[in-house]
């Protein structure tokens, strides 16, 4: 399955975590802006991606890419023939359920097939962007860096990845929410605005300067400001719990209580904005969060405590 599924594509599967696709992504991005390239980022939402895969296109999938005989009559007795109901927890006239109705489309989620077979229906996706672009493929999240040299080079190839990637959507029989697909142009601070427009069929894309990319708020200048202000919310919330429990809860206790809700919000990513000039803010904070738990006076200093508690400092 590893040398059929392609690169491009992560989730589901070993070795192909959240922040390994952010790698991909963002590696993609300074890469280009190294060499000086206009780039810009299309990221696509799909409605109901898993219940929208269509069974008989899967089946012709799986058949092209070397599944067949009994294996692929018991892949496709396990997809069909599968009925549901919606159950009312509002009693209207002493009847709660709907009848039952046989499933055309979609694949089971919370199964162990679901997701390997939602990553076969997609993995032609990332053959129609051309060389020069990169895709990034989480479950059923897309997302499209283009690069270009030029601005009219720039402009066409935005528009015609956004409509390739929209028609096989279409013949694919998935849904793409153009309400909340965006596209993001990355520029350096001192760098003018290509204000490119992806248009299909009369409808444009949103531009957004910010978007949410598993976890990470990603801007269009890759400064990190509002990612690391919202990991500064996250730790303020957990800092007030903190000072409110710890004269009730044993210190061994609030460390594993540190290492929970604190400690997992700071290392999450922090290979890509641990270096922001604003990431100094979220050092403090959490020298802050040290003192509390162990009492340590504000002018003390928290590297011994530190050592003592073996907690690692953000710049560790």
């Amino acid at each position: 399955m590893n040398n059929i599924l392609v690169q491009e594509k992560y989730g589901f599967w070993t070795h192909s975590s959240t922040e390994q696709a952010a790698f991909t992504l963002i590696n993609s991005i300074l890469t280009a802006m190294n060499n000086n390239q206009m780039l810009g980022g299309i990221f696509c939402d799909l409605q109901k991606a898993f219940d929208c895969v269509n069974q008989k296109i899967l089946v012709e999938k799986l058949e092209f890419y070397g599944v067949e005989g009994k294996f692929k009559t018991l892949i496709e007795s396990y997809l069909t023939g599968r009925c549901q109901r919606v159950t009312l927890y509002i009693i209207i006239n002493n009847n709660n359920l709907s009848k039952w109705e046989l499933l055309k489309c979609g694949v089971s989620q919370g199964s162990i097939l679901g997701p390997l077979f939602f990553l076969v229906y997609i993995n032609d996706l990332p053959t129609i962007v051309n060389n020069d672009n990169n895709m990034v493929l989480f479950a059923d999240d897309t997302s499209i860096i283009i690069t270009d040299t030029n601005r009219r080079d720039f402009n066409v190839n935005a528009n015609q990845t956004f409509q390739d990637t929209k028609t096989w959507f279409k013949v694919n029989l998935l849904t793409l929410n153009l309400n909340k697909t965006q596209y993001l142009e990355f520029r350096t601070k001192n760098y003018y605005n290509v204000n490119t427009q992806s248009k299909y069929d009369q409808e444009c894309l949103t531009s957004a300067s910010e978007i949410k990319f598993l976890g990470l708020t990603i801007e269009d200048t890759l400064c990190w400001k509002q990612h690391i202000e919202q990991v500064l919310n996250k730790m303020y919330t957990a800092c007030y719990a903190l000072r409110n429990i710890k004269h009730t809860v044993p210190i061994d206790m609030l460390r594993v209580i540190y290492f929970a809700h604190i400690q997992s919000i700071i290392s999450y990513g922090i290979i890509f904005w641990g270096s922001s000039s604003y990431a100094n803010k979220v050092f403090i904070l959490q020298k802050k969060i040290i003192r509390i738990i162990t009492n340590t006076r504000t002018r003390d200093s928290c590297r011994e405590v530190f050592k003592s508690m073996e907690i690692m400092t953000l710049y560790s």
